[in-house]
């Protein structure tokens, strides 16, 4: 039965893999049947009958055997001892396996694969054509644009580092604090007043004090207020004004008043835009910003110690922390999905930037140089990786396996070399008959 050969596996560590069987061919060996049997029925046949045309096909026969016996003997002996017999000379490739592998390394290295070869073979062609074409195909730009995606994820996570939240609050408290307080500013505040959206934001502010004025922690403090006023009170020499602050029923009627009027009063605010308090307090907003735009010099020293409260009493980290986890959140999550819209934006990105570059005849001709002195570098610099390889995978086949494979590719066209040994030597066995039978 045929061994199935075998081959070279490209994957490191792997050596061989099978391949589908082949077919083995036995011309060689039916050619040097025919070729004796022709002799044995030629030579049983002059018994009776004693012709030259019987004594010529005799010969050619007879040469036809030597010729198909010493091919197989020079076949065999390239793979294996003839019968066993370990005559010298024979089973070369196992003898000589060392000069073999050696010999291949040699005409892979320096003749088919010499860097002078490589370099010619490179520079018949365009790396930036290549390029371009590659990227016509959608999943090669998704090949291309997931290993970025994968980076751009492994950057979002240092978001929630203590060092970045710390850096964008010192950011956001410089940003506040160069904030110019000058007449171009003051015109912008007058603007953002004049538009809805200061309508808008009054509105917020007077639902958020309406709710903090219902809350039932603002009536405790405020009860804790009226005591405090009525002990100064007291200890400044006032006896009835402490007195009447001091009891309870009045307290409690006092703070109920004041926080039901002041949300009542804060959420009619925020609903009708025509209530005094609200044109009030946006009229003198318009006019602290116009004295701030006309370059007051009161308005100024008042925007700057607002300024400088707010940026004191502003703790930002927190909420720094907050916004950038749920912004790494947000970029994780699109990046994990190939079809999000930052997916895509990187994709388009990656693609649109690469054909730019080499949409330009120049750039193009200058990547292309570049691809090609970088493979020429690369190449000279560590040509020796080639029969390396080459050495390395042949090294690893036993002689047995060696021998098996190289009979594998050639064993068929050796076959027919036999055939051909039987076919000219039973030709020249005729012609030498011949001429013998006319000479004589």
């Amino acid at each position: 039965m045929a061994r199935p050969a075998e081959r070279l596996d490209e994957r490191p560590g792997a050596v061989l893999s099978a391949r589908p069987p082949v077919r083995r061919n036995h011309v060689g060996t039916v050619s040097l049947l025919c070729a004796v049997i022709g002799m044995v029925g030629c030579r049983v046949a002059l018994a009776y009958v004693d012709a030259p045309w019987l004594r010529i096909l005799t010969a050619g026969f007879e040469a036809a055997t030597v010729g198909g016996l010493a091919d197989w003997f020079a076949v065999v002996a390239l793979f294996r001892h003839p019968l066993g017999i370990p005559i010298p000379h024979t089973a070369i490739i196992e003898e000589r396996r060392a000069k073999i592998i050696e010999s291949i390394v040699d005409v892979v290295e320096n003749d088919w694969l010499s860097p002078g070869i490589i370099a010619a073979r490179l520079a018949r062609f365009a790396p930036s054509a290549l390029v371009l074409d590659w990227l016509r195909d959608p999943q090669h730009v998704a090949r291309l644009a997931a290993p970025l995606r994968d980076l751009l994820r492994g950057v979002s996570r240092t978001l929630t580092e203590p060092e970045v939240a710390r850096f964008v609050e010192q950011a956001l408290d410089r940003q506040l604090r160069d904030v110019p307080l000058d007449d171009a500013s003051g015109r912008w505040l007058a603007r953002a007043v004049e538009s809805e959206g200061a309508s808008t934001a009054f509105a917020t502010v007077a639902t958020s004090l309406a709710n903090l004025a219902a809350r039932p922690q603002t009536s405790i403090e405020l009860h804790w207020w009226l005591d405090r006023a009525a002990r100064t009170l007291r200890a400044g020499g006032k006896r009835a004004v402490p007195f009447v602050l001091r009891r309870k029923t009045v307290q409690r009627m006092l703070v109920a008043a004041a926080c039901d009027y002041a949300a009542a009063e804060l959420q009619s605010a925020a609903r009708d835009p025509e209530h005094p308090l609200r044109t009030a307090t946006l009229a003198a907003a318009r006019r602290w910003a116009g004295r701030l735009a006309d370059g007051d010099p009161t308005a100024r020293e008042q925007a700057e110690r607002l300024r400088s409260a707010l940026v004191e009493s502003l703790e930002t980290r927190p909420l720094v922390a907050q916004a950038l986890a749920r912004l790494r959140r947000e970029i994780d999550a699109q990046l994990v999905d190939p079809e999000s819209e930052l997916s895509t934006l990187i994709e388009r990105t990656v693609r649109e930037g690469i054909v730019k570059v080499l949409d330009d005849a120049e750039r193009r001709a200058a990547f292309d140089r570049w691809v090609r002195a970088t493979a020429d570098d690369l190449l000279r610099r560590h040509h020796h990786q080639v029969g390396l390889t080459v050495r390395e995978n042949l090294e690893k086949l036993d002689a047995t396996r060696l021998v098996t494979m190289i009979e594998s590719r050639v064993g068929a066209d050796l076959q027919f070399i036999r055939l051909n040994g039987a076919l000219v030597g039973g030709l020249v066995g005729l012609a030498l008959a011949t001429v013998h039978w006319l000479v004589g």
